[in-house]
């Protein structure tokens, strides 16, 4: 398969992307310069990400690489009507960056790049009827060029994200034969790849509207010219293509829409509540969260290219997986609490980290009222739909390697419905949507086995009904009884995976090492990193065990020995040891304090306090960490 993308790629788009890039490497210096003489400079701002002064206009070297490339390629003539638009919009966004263009004025002249595109015959949805194709079009163009507008909101991730996307799409031109969306994607790959030389933190430039309007196009026009032009006999499949390529995109901009309406803040205004920003409010490095995002665009793109090269109905399957997937982690992402009770952004600690939102947030009351308080069941119930239809699918195709009859296949897709209600009825008999999972354990973890199991019973039940038991395969059925366990436990744990892994991120608060790589100091960390007011930033374990050393707990490493705690606490840049007393002897105890005294650093003990509710201003059991005595 590499093969046949990287030859067709080299035959007819390697030197349009080659020359787009190092033109982009010639010309973005230039526009540095020229930005700096000419005053367009962008000065932070509060609705704004970066924080010095940064050159804009970028999209100037941008555009006119890409227009290069497109030149040498033969580009421009064979897609006059893409090349057209994106100069417009090009146009467009540049007298915005200078002066400064009305939200009406914007649309006004996507609405006519999209207009050039459709009288070309790029329609959204080959061979559907134009009262469908013509609005979603629009829809389209319109949307994704905004969604790339919106992505730019941090340093090098709309040019990554475009880049990334530019190359899925001309991978799908290679491989399918389209020759002129490769030379076209081609060109606009090697621009956003050569400006990220130059935008990547610490950006040196910004690409501005006129840069991001045209790359948005041209994604969006390039994703309709495979449509249209792409011999894949399968128009569903097709039309989720562009979908995949462009996860990123439509996931920041959904996100940030949805909310924003929520919280009843206006969709137009700048903000810095974004995928990108979530992302960072939530524990992650800059540099971190860009990658996250370019990470979920180059899977969303290999899902694309999948369609080329499987059967229509696993990737359907393959695609329910994915948005599954996505929706747990836009979810998770809406309820992070980035706004203060005022609307503005979220408040912060001393060092500028956020507090983290709980239940309490805004975007959490917005699900609330959405689907009421059960709106974790509502979401677990079609969430699990889709996971079951597709678990039952691939298992289809993985005992069936070498392809599905036509009485297989039609077998399967007339069961399918009433298998998924029977599984989806025995989970909710089992309390699968009555569970916290937030706090799920063990416990959990063998009802959901067990669940899993006698809704598998059920369903072969249910297919022993309509076609008789010598049609069951048992492999088809174990396999499906695996995929859908691990599926399911997938989501309920996703959300504790995601908080803990983001915790396990945060780096703010005093350096600290934990005394003691036992249940007890799991408990400790565990009450560092979900409480807010425990400022701490756990680098370690140590541990009297010697063989403990080198092992990882909750993602920390026990670094060494109490005896040797001086020389770590040195290593490490260590502010404070903290020592829970819960599983320690005394004995235990007097070493620990002992060598946390030879070591001359601050000692601080987690206290557990629960006292009776005598009137509101009882204590209620909050932990402290206090000064060892």
């Amino acid at each position: 398969m590499m093969d046949t993308i990287l030859h067709a790629v080299q035959r007819v788009g390697g030197d349009a992307a080659g020359i787009a890039f190092f033109a982009t490497l010639l010309a973005t210096p230039l526009v540095i310069r020229a930005a700096r003489r000419m005053g367009w400079v962008g000065q932070p701002r509060e609705d704004r990400w970066h924080a010095t002064p940064t050159a804009l206009m970028g999209g100037i070297a941008l555009v006119s690489a890409a227009f290069i490339g497109a030149l040498v390629s033969g580009s421009i003539a064979t897609l006059p009507a893409v090349w057209a638009g994106g100069a417009l919009l090009f146009a467009v966004g540049m007298y915005d960056d200078l002066n400064g263009i009305s939200p009406a004025g914007k649309l006004i002249a996507q609405i006519a790049a999209t207009a050039l595109l459709m009288m070309d015959g790029y329609l959204f949805g080959s061979g559907w009827h134009w009262a469908i194709a013509g609005p979603l079009t629009l829809l389209w163009v319109v949307g994704i060029t905004n969604a790339i507008n919106l992505l730019d909101n941090m340093d090098g991730l709309a040019s990554g994200i475009a880049g990334i996307a530019a190359v899925v799409l001309l991978a799908v031109g290679g491989v399918t034969g389209v020759p002129v969306v490769v030379s076209a994607m081609a060109a606009v790959a090697g621009a956003a790849f050569g400006f990220l030389v130059f935008n990547f933190k610490p950006a040196r430039i910004f690409m501005g509207d006129c840069g991001s309007l045209f790359l948005g196009f041209m994604l969006a026009a390039g994703a309709l010219v495979v449509q249209s032009e792409a011999p894949v006999n399968a128009p569903v499949a097709v039309a989720l293509l562009p979908l995949a390529v462009l996860a990123v995109p439509i996931l920041d901009t959904t996100l940030v829409t949805l909310v924003r309406k929520w919280v009843g803040r206006p969709v137009s205004q700048g903000g810095r509540d974004h995928t990108s920003h979530r992302l960072v409010f939530l524990g992650l490095s800059e540099a971190q969260a860009v990658l996250t995002l370019y990470a979920i665009s180059g899977v969303g793109g290999a899902l694309a290219l999948a369609v080329l090269f499987i059967d229509t109905l696993l990737f359907y399957a393959l695609s329910a997986f994915a948005a599954v997937a996505l929706t747990v982690f836009g979810i998770y992402l809406a309820r992070a609490n980035v706004y203060a009770e005022d609307g503005s952004a979220a408040d912060t600690r001393g060092d500028g980290s956020p507090l983290y939102g709980g239940e309490d947030a805004k975007t959490s009351h917005a699900l609330y009222r959405l689907f009421g308080h059960r709106w974790k069941a509502v979401f677990g119930v079609f969430a699990d739909s889709a996971l079951l239809a597709a678990a039952f699918i691939v298992a289809h195709y993985l005992r069936f390697e070498q392809g599905l009859t036509s009485v297989q296949e039609d077998r399967m897709l007339r069961a399918l419905p009433l298998i998924v209600t029977a599984k989806i009825t025995v989970f909710a008999l089992m309390g699968m949507y009555r569970a916290i999972w937030r706090h799920a354990g063990t416990p959990e973890i063998v009802r959901t086995v067990g669940a899993s199991l006698l809704a598998s019973l059920a369903g072969m039940a249910v297919w022993a009904a309509l076609f008789s038991t010598a049609t069951l395969s048992v492999s088809v059925w174990f396999i499906d009884w695996m995929i859908v366990t691990l599926a399911v436990i997938g989501v309920r744990f996703g959300f504790r995976g995601l908080r803990q892994y983001f915790l396990s991120q945060a780096s703010d608060g005093k350096r600290a090492l934990i005394y003691g790589a036992n249940d007890s100091g799991a408990l400790l960390l565990r009450e560092i990193r979900q409480t807010a007011e425990l400022s701490y930033n756990p680098v370690g374990f140590v541990d009297d065990d010697p063989l403990k050393s080198g092992q990882r707990i909750q993602g920390l490493t026990v670094v060494g020995v109490g005896d040797r705690l001086a020389g770590l606490c040195r290593m490490h840049n260590i502010d404070v040891v903290l020592l829970s007393l819960r599983a320690m002897t005394s004995e235990e105890r007097s070493d620990a304090l002992r060598h946390i005294k030879e070591a001359n650093v601050p000692c601080h003990v987690l206290q557990m306090t629960l006292s009776d509710a005598v009137d509101e201003t009882a204590d209620q059991g909050t932990p402290e960490m206090k000064p060892a005595s």
